[in-house]
C-alpha cells in the first residue's frame, strides 16, 4: 500500500503490487465462514453472485465407509448473521479485484501493478524496492505477501520462518455431474451443499462443493513422506498413482472417487506452520494474512482470518487518516489482531491432530465454531479505534448516565414514607427487533457482560412509556424511551451468572425522575424531548429530539386492538434442552430482570470511578406492591425505526449516543405493540449484583 508522502495530508492512494501476472489463479475452493462473509458483504461483495454456495450439512465416515454422523446444518447455522459459504478462489479473487479497482465505488480506485517481485522494503521510509532495481515510496506498506513473505523478514527478522507440519495435502476438483452419474458415488452428490469427510488415524479426505454446486473440491491431508518428491514449491504436480496409494486402505466409495481425478489438475502442497511472531509491524510496514500467521487448513479459516486482518486495517485507517497517525494505528492493529488470530491458529492445530495422537484430548467442534464464527472484526476494530481516540489526550472523564445527586423518588417522599401509586397509569409503545450481536456486544459496559447464547444475531427492543397520575410527581407524569438488549448474562467473580435484558440507555423528558433513577438505581438516564403523536386509523409516531434536533423515531402503523380469543402468531422457539446450533445443550436461561451498570466517576481523577458495579432490577417486586395490569393491547402491522446521527452542533451532549444508536443494524421486527394499563412499579427491588 502507498499513499501521499505529505504527512499532514490524508492517506488516499492505494497501490497494489502483485508478484504474479494474474494470468492463471491457483487454488481451488475457499471457506467463507460467517466471520469473513459479513466483511465481504460490508464491502459490497456478495458471494452468491459469483457462484458461492451455502454449507447445508456435514457427513463423516470412517475410512472403510461406515457412517459416523450426518448433520443437517441449515437450522443450526441460522443463528449466524451471514451463512457459511463455499467459493472457488478464482471467482472470489476476481470479484475482490473488480471491487478494489472499479471507479464505481466510494473513494479513489486502487491501482494494480502485476509482475512486481519485491527485493527489499525499508520500514523507515515505506519504500519498496523491486528485483529490477526500481522502487516506490509511500506512507505505509502492508505486507500481504504470503507464507514466504519478504516483508516478514523485515518486520521480525530472519529467525522466524515457516516449517513443515509433517503433513501435506492433495487438492483437485471433480465435476459434480461426473460424481452424480457414477452409480457407486451417486449418493454423495444427491444433496447439495454437503461437506463429506473420511477421517483416518493419520490421513483424511474432505470433499465439498463450490461454483454453485457444480464442482466438488477435494483436500486429501496425509503424512508428507507419502507424497514426497524432488519437486519444489507448494503447488507441485503429482502422479495419480501416489494419490491412490496413500488412500488404498480407504473403502470402495473413496476409490471410485479418486479414480475420477484428472491427473493434469492434481496438485500437492506441504502444509506449513510457523511460530508466533513477536510483532506485527515495524516503522511503517505491517503484516497481514499468511505473512503474519500461516494457517493449516483444518478449520477453513486461513482466508477468513486474513480478511479479518484487512477489515481491521480498513476500520483503523478510515478516510481522513494522516500519515502521522500511522504508527499509533499500527500498534493498535497489532494489539487487536494478535490474540484472536493466534488463538484461531492454535484451535486449527488441535482440529488437525491425528485421531491416534495422545495429545488430541477432548475435541468439541461446536466450541471452536462458536469462537470462530461469532466475531465481526469491523465492529471490533471500529470500537477499538473510538476508545483509542477518546483516550489519546490522556485519561478521559468517563461519565455514564448515572451520577446526579439524590432527590425525592417514586420509592419515598422527602420524609422517607412510601407514596401511594394506586392510580398511576402507563402507555407503553415497543418495537422488538433482530440485530447484529457483534455490534450490540460493543455496547456492553464491561467484558463481564456477554450473550447467553452463541450466534451473531440477537434481539433488542426500543420501548417508550408515557406515565400519568404519578403520586410522587403530584399527579403529573413524564415519558421515557430506552434500548434493551435481550438474552444478556453477567458473569460474577465466582463464576455464577445473572441473566436479564441489559438497559443500555434511558432517555427521559423530565429532570426529576432522571436524577433519582440515576442516583438510587444507577440507571443510564439522560434528558431529551419525547413527542408522541397518534392519528386516526391506528398510527403512532414517537420522536426523540434535543432543542428541535431529532435523532430517533419510532413508527407503529396499522395498530389493531387485540381482543380476547385473538390468535397471536408466536415466533419460533428453540426446543428446551437444545441450543440454536442443533446438538443437545442447556435450555435458554430464564431472564431474572433488567441488568444495568452503575458508574460514578471519581472527582479530580479522570478515568477512575468511585463506584462501578452491575445492578439487577427484578420488575414487579417493588416495595409499593402495586401490580401492573394491562387493560388494552394493540399490535402494529407495520412498524419501523429511524435514526439520525446529527452532529456536535445540533446534539452537543447527545451526539455520541445518537451516533451509536444510528449504527444499530435492524434486520427485522419481531414484535411491535402498544399496551395501556394501571400500576407502575417503584423499582425498589434494584440490587447490587456484586
Amino acid at each position: 500500500m502507498a499513499a501521499t508522502s505529505e504527512t499532514h495530508r490524508p492517506l488516499k492512494v492505494l497501490v497494489l503490487f502483485e508478484r504474479s501476472q494474474l494470468a492463471q489463479e491457483t487454488g481451488a475452493a475457499i471457506h467463507l465462514a460467517p466471520n469473513c462473509h459479513s466483511i465481504l458483504r460490508r464491502l459490497g461483495i456478495f458471494p452468491e453472485s459469483f457462484g458461492a454456495n451455502p454449507v447445508n450439512g456435514i457427513t463423516e465416515y470412517t475410512p472403510e465407509g461406515k457412517l459416523k454422523f450426518d448433520i443437517d446444518l441449515r437450522k443450526a447455522l441460522s443463528i449466524w448473521q451471514q451463512p457459511w459459504m463455499l467459493s472457488h478462489r478464482v471467482q472470489l479473487h476476481e470479484d475482490l479485484k473488480r471491487k478494489a479497482t472499479s471507479p464505481d465505488g466510494a473513494g479513489i480506485p486502487a491501482v494494480l501493478k502485476t509482475s512486481s517481485i519485491v527485493k527489499d522494503v525499508d520500514p523507515n521510509t515505506a519504500t519498496v524496492t523491486w528485483e529490477d532495481g526500481s522502487s516506490f515510496s509511500g506512507d505505509l506498506v502492508l505486507g500481504a505477501d504470503g507464507v514466504s513473505s519478504v516483508t516478514r523478514k523485515i518486520v521480525v527478522g530472519p529467525e522466524i520462518v515457516p516449517f513443515g507440519s509433517g503433513k501435506s495435502a492433495f487438492r483437485f476438483l471433480i465435476p459434480h455431474e461426473q460424481i452424480l452419474k457414477n452409480p457407486i458415488t451417486q449418493k454423495l452428490a444427491e444433496r447439495q451443499g454437503y461437506m463429506t469427510m473420511w477421517i483416518g488415524d493419520d490421513r483424511r479426505l474432505v470433499m465439498y462443493p463450490c461454483s454453485d454446486n457444480t464442482m466438488m473440491n477435494f483436500v486429501g491431508i496425509h503424512p508428507s513422506e507419502l507424497s514426497a518428491s524432488k519437486g519444489e514449491g507448494w503447488n507441485r504436480g503429482v502422479a495419480k498413482e501416489v494419490l491412490l496409494d496413500v488412500y488404498k486402505s480407504f473403502g470402495p466409495l473413496v476409490q471410485a472417487l479418486l479414480e475420477m481425478t484428472d491427473v493434469s489438475a492434481l496438485k500437492v502442497w506441504t502444509l506449513l506452520d510457523m511460530d508466533r511472531i513477536p510483532r506485527w509491524y515495524k516503522g511503517r510496514v505491517a503484516l497481514l494474512g499468511d505473512a503474519a500467521h500461516p494457517f493449516l487448513p483444518h478449520q477453513g479459516q486461513g482466508g477468513g482470518i486474513a480478511m479479518e486482518d484487512a477489515a481491521s486495517l480498513s476500520a483503523l485507517l478510515p478516510r481522513g487518516t494522516t500519515a502521522e497517525d500511522v504508527p499509533d494505528r499500527l500498534a493498535l492493529y497489532e494489539k487487536i489482531r494478535d490474540g484472536r488470530a493466534h488463538k484461531v491458529q492454535s484451535l486449527t492445530r488441535l482440529a488437525g491432530l491425528d485421531l491416534n495422537d495422545a495429545s488430541r484430548g477432548t475435541f468439541n467442534i461446536m466450541d471452536f465454531m462458536y469462537y470462530n464464527f461469532g466475531h465481526d472484526e469491523w465492529h471490533n476494530s471500529t470500537r477499538a479505534l473510538k476508545e483509542h481516540l477518546w483516550a489519546r489526550n490522556g485519561p478521559v472523564r468517563s461519565r455514564a448516565p448515572l451520577s446526579f445527586g439524590p432527590s425525592p423518588s417514586p420509592r419515598q417522599d422527602h420524609y422517607g414514607r412510601p407514596i401511594p401509586a394506586n392510580d398511576s397509569r402507563f402507555t407503553t409503545y415497543s418495537i422488538r427487533f433482530r440485530s447484529s450481536a457483534t455490534y450490540l456486544k460493543t455496547l456492553f459496559p464491561t467484558p463481564e457482560f456477554s450473550f447467553s447464547s452463541p450466534g451473531t444475531v440477537a434481539e433488542a427492543s426500543f420501548r417508550c412509556t408515557e406515565l400519568s397520575n404519578m403520586g410522587w410527581l403530584g399527579g403529573g407524569g413524564y415519558k421515557y424511551l430506552g434500548l434493551w438488549i435481550h438474552g444478556v448474562q453477567y458473569t460474577c467473580k465466582d463464576g455464577s451468572k445473572v441473566h436479564g435484558s441489559l438497559l443500555v440507555v434511558l432517555l427521559e423528558s423530565l429532570a426529576d425522575p432522571i436524577i433519582t433513577g440515576r442516583e438510587e438505581l444507577g440507571m443510564p438516564k439522560l434528558f431529551c424531548d419525547i413527542d408522541i403523536t397518534s392519528k386516526e386509523g391506528g398510527s403512532t409516531r414517537i420522536e426523540c429530539s434535543w432543542r428541535g434536533a431529532q435523532f430517533l423515531r419510532m413508527h407503529l402503523d396499522g395498530l389493531k386492538e387485540e381482543v380476547a380469543g385473538d390468535k397471536v402468531e408466536a415466533k419460533e422457539e428453540v426446543p428446551n434442552g437444545t441450543t440454536p446450533t442443533g446438538p443437545p445443550g442447556p435450555p435458554k436461561p430464564e431472564e431474572q430482570g433488567t441488568l444495568i451498570y452503575r458508574y460514578i466517576p471519581a472527582v479530580g481523577k479522570p478515568g477512575e470511578a468511585d463506584a462501578a458495579y452491575p445492578v439487577l432490577i427484578r420488575e414487579g417486586s417493588g416495595s409499593s406492591s402495586i401490580p401492573r395490569v394491562v387493560e388494552k393491547t394493540c399490535r402494529s402491522q407495520d412498524s419501523r425505526l429511524e435514526f439520525q446521527e446529527g452532529d456536535w452542533q445540533s446534539l452537543p451532549t447527545l451526539h455520541h449516543i445518537a451516533a451509536g444508536l444510528a449504527e444499530i443494524p435492524v434486520f427485522s421486527v419481531v414484535e411491535a405493540k402498544v399496551e395501556e394499563g394501571r400500576g407502575v412499579d417503584d423499582l425498589a427491588s434494584a440490587e447490587r449484583i456484586e
